[in-house]
């Protein structure tokens, strides 16, 4: 009886080695790094070292860009486009690094004008990376 026992146990571990393996590589690899840059994003601090102007776009609403939004920056977002784009096109230009930014991290309204702009042949044009709060963040 022992000697089943041990031979079960035995078999068990054996059977349990390469899911002890499985476990132990996934500890050591990364996994999904929430900080880690999107295609087309940038952080405040690389903005802030440009060594050129930055045209800013505020892809928030308009009530919320009344309210405050960053110094100079142009409304430009999906809901009035046909008339805030020119404003855009005025103020821009060619080589002038474009900075898109919305509410938050999760805001997709900056994604959506930043494709329209490059579609429009605006470039470079990046992605905030945090939006609104980064730029309210950078004081602390």
């Amino acid at each position: 009886m022992k000697q089943v026992l041990r031979q079960s146990f035995l078999l068990a571990l054996i059977a349990l080695l390469p899911a002890i393996g499985s476990s132990a590589f996934h500890l050591t690899q990364p996994g999904w790094d929430p900080s880690a840059l999107q295609p087309g994003e940038i952080l405040l601090s690389s903005v802030v070292a440009f060594n050129q102007p930055v045209l800013w776009v505020d892809a928030r609403s308009q009530g919320q860009y009344e309210k405050d939004h960053v110094p100079q920056a142009v409304l430009l977002n999906e809901d009035d486009w046909e008339r805030q784009f020119s404003a855009v096109v005025q103020r821009w230009q060619t080589g002038q690094p474009v900075v898109v930014y919305c509410d938050s991290q999760e805001c997709q309204a900056s994604r959506s004008v930043a494709k329209r702009l490059r579609e429009s042949g605006i470039a470079p044009v990046y992605v905030l990376k945090g939006g609104w709060q980064a730029w309210l963040d950078r004081k602390r």
